[in-house]
């Protein structure tokens, strides 16, 4: 029984003091992290000096380590100070150049816009033309009719035409067309002269009309009276015109001295007077 007892308080012993060795260890593990906070602590508290009078020297030249900036703790001043900071970086600073160039490349864009929005120049307005009338001339031109004897009588008529640089050769032509029965004066008239009568040429030299006709003015199918008349409806018409006295005939651009079969003389002039 005595062993046993001895046996069991010497194991209690051991515990205990295997305790106290690792309370001890700990103790002394906490002091060695803590070391360089424990220091600072002793002297700036100055516990050996209220406690024992005086300061070990390793205390008393101990001096705290800084704080490494990873493990520093931001105050809230210098967050207030960081935000105004990133605030400022944000914020746009102008200087006074950059206000002259904003102020040029505004006036700039100004000037290229009222350069772009220039006000269209109106033209002045051309006068208008006015379109002038082609002016008219009178010509007499010289038909016949039938009287109630039957007779053949000269009819003379007045037609409002273009005006033309050649009038001769106009009123000759309106003459080898015939009548116009459109018009009331012209309704009762006819022309002798025979069917596809064409002027060739016409000149007037020293009040003579040279009228140059085709082969077709040499056949009349009205016989005599027939060739009488239609030298008469030429005369009459081209010595309407002042310049114009007497006419001679041309057929084919040659004189000759009878036309047709029936022997009208055309070898001279021929006037007015003639008929």
């Amino acid at each position: 029984m005595a062993q046993k007892k001895n046996s069991k308080k010497k194991n209690t012993t051991l515990f205990t003091a295997a305790c106290v060795l690792l309370g001890l260890l700990v103790i002394l593990i906490v002091f060695l992290v803590k070391k360089d906070q424990i220091f600072t602590n002793l002297k700036e508290t100055n516990f050996f000096d209220k406690v024992f009078g005086s300061t070990p020297t390793v205390i008393e030249n101990h001096e705290p380590a800084e704080p490494k900036k990873s493990d520093a703790i931001p105050l809230k001043n210098e967050e207030v100070t960081i935000k105004i900071e990133n605030e400022e970086k944000t914020s746009p600073v102008y200087t006074e150049l950059d206000v002259k160039a904003s102020d040029k490349t505004a006036a700039s864009e100004t000037i290229k816009e009222s350069e772009s929005v220039k006000p269209v120049e109106k033209k002045p307005e051309e006068p208008k033309k006015e379109v002038t009338k082609p002016s008219k001339t009178e010509l007499q031109l010289c038909f016949v009719n039938i009287d109630g004897d039957g007779s053949v009588v000269r009819q003379l008529i007045k037609r409002q035409v273009t005006k033309s640089d050649s009038p001769l050769t106009t009123s000759i032509n309106l003459l080898l067309q015939g009548p116009d029965t459109t018009k009331s004066a012209e309704r009762n008239c006819m022309s002798l002269i025979p069917d596809g009568t064409k002027l060739l040429s016409a000149k007037v030299q020293n009040g003579v009309a040279y009228l140059n006709f085709n082969e077709a003015f040499e056949i009349n199918t009205y016989g005599v009276e027939g060739y009488i008349h239609q030298l008469e409806q030429i005369v009459f018409t081209a010595t309407s015109f002042s310049t114009v006295n007497s006419v001679q005939f041309l057929i084919e651009g040659e004189k000759k001295d009878y036309l047709g079969s029936e022997g009208q003389w055309i070898g001279s002039p021929l006037s007015r007077s003639s008929f």
